[in-house]
């Protein structure tokens, strides 16, 4: 069956064979062009969404990510109509791009975000992987950093990249696609809940998830040469079933990727190292930037804190 199967709106095209007090409950696995494919009793079933129920959601860009539970009502054997949605315990979403403000939520009720950035090949940006790190401490979704391609770089180098993470507790694994090497454990890291997997284009997600899980055939693409940015290779968040078990989110790469609803108060306590000195600066309000007292620029420049990562938390409240 294929999206076009549906003609104009299901719920008003056929009876329903399940009433409001028996409705089936499924995970929406993927969607596209409206069309929500939810697992159902282990297989998958086309469906729409009551179009009130889209109001009373408030979501502007997609009432309904990859991840969510939803209840259904069943046309056929093979299509049903998205009736009801359960509360999300947690999301991972970005900006919506446009000018109109707005939230796309990625995926919903995540276990774990894996966070791959390439060693090289484009090049490795750790302020790209902090604003990352960011969105995922303020969605309070546990994360690991991936650091894929560490065959094009100097166990040196790889350490050096890797240290400022796993000082302060991310757990960093170190993955080649093409040698092999940190997929198993990969794949074992996965193998339970639902797992979200993102990264800018090009730093290699889909050919690792090709390699975790041969035959999944999704499609990649090579770094650009004039660029050295990432090719979209995957267009749509969708929901893999893993045959070791668990599913991954896999996403399009993101060549920005906007915080949303993140206050500058809040920042801060997105950089966890930062969260032992929070309330005990000079001033309550303290943006720890300029300000005089500053308990976490202090431990700046004690040491205690990396520049690096710092610097980067100051250009995220500046807007950069």
């Amino acid at each position: 069956m294929t999206e076009s199967t549906f003609q104009g709106d299901p719920s008003r095209a056929s009876v329903p064979l399940d009433t409001q007090e028996n409705l089936r409950q499924g995970l929406v696995l993927q969607i596209g062009n409206d069309i929500y494919h939810v697992l159902v009793e282990g297989r998958p079933i086309l469906c729409t969404i009551r179009r009130k129920l889209v109001r009373e959601t408030g979501r502007a860009t997609n009432p309904v990510a990859p991840g969510d539970l939803v209840h259904l009502a069943l046309l056929d054997h093979n299509r049903g109509v998205i009736e009801r949605i359960e509360r999300r315990r947690n999301s991972f979403g970005r900006k919506a791009a446009g000018e109109r403000p707005g939230e796309q939520v990625i995926a919903a009720n995540v276990d774990q975000i894996v966070i791959v950035f390439a060693a090289a090949e484009p090049v490795f940006r750790a302020r790209g992987l902090d604003r990352y790190l960011a969105v995922a401490e303020h969605s309070g979704i546990p994360s690991i950093v991936c650091l894929n391609k560490i065959d094009l770089v100097s166990p040196e180098d790889a350490s050096n990249m890797a240290a400022p993470y796993e000082e302060i507790g991310y757990r960093v694994l170190r993955t080649c696609a093409r040698t092999g090497q940190g997929v198993d454990e990969l794949k074992a890291v996965l193998a339970s809940g639902i797992s979200l997997v993102v990264g800018p284009s090009g730093v290699g997600k889909s050919s690792l998830l090709n390699a975790v899980e041969p035959g999944i055939g999704l499609a990649t693409g090579e770094v650009g040469k004039t660029t050295h940015r990432g090719r979209h290779t995957t267009t749509a968040s969708r929901l893999i079933p893993l045959t070791g078990g668990g599913f991954v989110a896999d996403t399009a790469g993101m060549r920005e990727f906007g915080l949303w609803e993140i206050s500058a108060r809040d920042l801060a306590s997105c950089f966890r190292e930062m969260r032992p000195y929070i309330g005990k600066c000079r001033f309550s309000d303290c943006a720890h930037i300029s300000e005089p007292g500053c308990a976490v620029r202090e431990a700046v420049e004690s040491g205690s804190i990396r520049r690096s990562r710092y610097e980067h938390y100051v250009k995220l409240m500046r807007g950069g």
